[in-house]
């Protein structure tokens, strides 16, 4: 019964075991703790097989600290933290070298890169970028002022006006963040635009003598000469105010019409407050007024005299029709000896940037002067020339308010004209009865 068991077994596995394999395996290696067969799915049947491919000894360190002795790039694949700062990247460049935050991103201890983190917005005033502190290294702070520049910044930010610089200006050029504001017509000697300028002005004046004035009698004053200013910046300006001829027809009989050089002013500006944003700006400036005229139209008066002085202006609103625009020039003339007369002066002036389209701006100006002292040069006389000439005279307490309205006509950015007429409404008129002025004035 078991020999007919086998036998029937034996039948039916004969035809399996006579197939043909479908698959020959290849001779088997022997296990080996470091040897791993590499496979290559494009080989051919008849090419020799590839070599295996040995790890290295397989250490005891865990993931995340490596073997102490393995250099940092094995160290890196295990995830290890760096013992020691590692170098930038030759492929940096000067801005990264000067990042500090690029710099910690390379003493990243975590494993893998680490993304920066988005820099924020830089500020900008007036459409430039402001500088902040870190932009430039203000030293170690002195003994005698600890926390310099702490201090230094703080005002800084609290008074942005006080620091802010056009970087993007020509050299020589005027400011170009206050296009929009238009210079003073009248007092145009003493009424200083507060703006940083590089200009030429000639200037033309026509004064009506009054006919009760008992030195004159009547008749009439011009002048006609120029303005020159240069702007070094945005900031720093050197002014010459008043430059030209002068001449007198008097009314009186006997008095005989002459003409001779006026006065030389001139100084330097600087702008203190400078705020693009709101359209504001200040600045002060000292005039040095040279008496080196022709004497007999008082323009030889003593040695020599100094006004400083004080320039404001500002946007002061909006309506449909335009922009008004504000500036005010106060100041105060002091001789360097008695035989000036000395007075204090303020002029106002307003205008409307008509439509906006910056052409055409109507002007209303007021003008003070009071006397604070007499001059000794020529203390028989009683009456002073304003901003035309200092006499000399026994004028102390004299005051001359006057009104002028006027235009400006802007015909580009370069090139603009001004006329104004002036008229006395209280105090003393000594020896203005009206005045015409004209102006053009070519800008850099």
């Amino acid at each position: 019964m078991n020999r007919l068991l086998f036998g029937v077994i034996l039948v039916s596995t004969a035809p399996a075991l006579a197939q043909t394999p479908a698959a020959r395996l290849g001779t088997p290696v022997p296990p080996s703790t470091n040897t791993v067969r590499s496979s290559s799915p494009d080989t051919s049947p008849d090419s020799p097989p590839l070599p295996a491919a040995r790890l290295g000894t397989i250490s005891a360190a865990r993931i995340g600290e490596g073997p102490d002795d393995a250099p940092p790039d094995e160290r890196y694949n295990w995830g290890a933290r760096e013992r020691t700062r590692r170098t930038a990247p030759a492929s940096r460049n000067r801005d990264d070298d000067r990042d500090p935050d690029r710099d910690r991103d390379f003493d990243t201890a975590g494993r893998g890169a680490k993304l920066r983190e988005p820099a924020p917005a830089e500020p900008t005033h007036g459409g430039r970028r402001r500088r902040e502190s870190g932009d430039v290294d203000p030293g170690p702070d002195p003994v005698w002022w600890p926390e310099r520049g702490r201090d230094l910044e703080d005002i800084r930010q609290q008074l942005p006006g006080f620091g802010d610089q056009d970087r993007d200006r020509i050299a020589f050029q005027s400011d170009c963040a206050f296009n929009n504001f238009i210079s003073p017509i009248t007092n145009p000697f003493l009424a200083e635009d507060p703006r940083s300028l590089t200009e030429l002005r000639p200037i033309f004046m026509y004064q009506g003598i009054p006919g009760n004035q008992y030195y004159y009698q009547g008749g009439n004053i011009m002048f006609l000469g120029t303005q020159a200013r240069v702007a070094f910046t945005d900031r720093v300006s050197v002014v010459l105010s008043k430059a030209g001829w002068v001449s007198v027809n008097p009314g009186r009989p006997g008095l005989s019409s002459e003409t001779a050089f006026s006065e030389i002013w001139l100084g330097p500006k600087f702008v203190f407050w400078r705020t693009p944003d709101t359209q504001t700006i200040a600045s002060a400036g000292l005039q040095f007024q040279l008496p080196i005229g022709g004497g007999g139209l008082f323009q030889d008066t003593g040695t020599f005299g100094i006004v400083p002085y004080i320039s404001v202006g500002t946007k002061i609103g909006e309506i449909d029709y335009g922009s008004f625009h504000l500036i005010n020039v106060a100041g105060y003339h002091m001789g360097t000896d008695n035989r000036r007369s000395d007075y204090f002066f303020d002029t106002l002036h307003l205008d409307l940037d008509v439509g906006n389209y910056h052409r055409f701006y109507p002007t209303l100006e007021l003008s003070w002067f009071h006397y604070t002292t007499n001059g000794e040069e020529r203390p028989f006389l009683t009456f002073e020339g304003r901003d035309l000439a200092n006499i000399g005279a026994s004028a102390q307490g004299h005051d001359i308010v006057s009104i002028a309205p006027g235009f400006r006509y802007r015909f580009n950015d370069y090139l603009e004209m001004g006329f104004a007429i002036e008229f006395p409404v209280l105090g003393s008129r000594d020896i203005e009865r009206y005045r015409i002025g004209l102006d053009l004035i070519w800008r850099y």
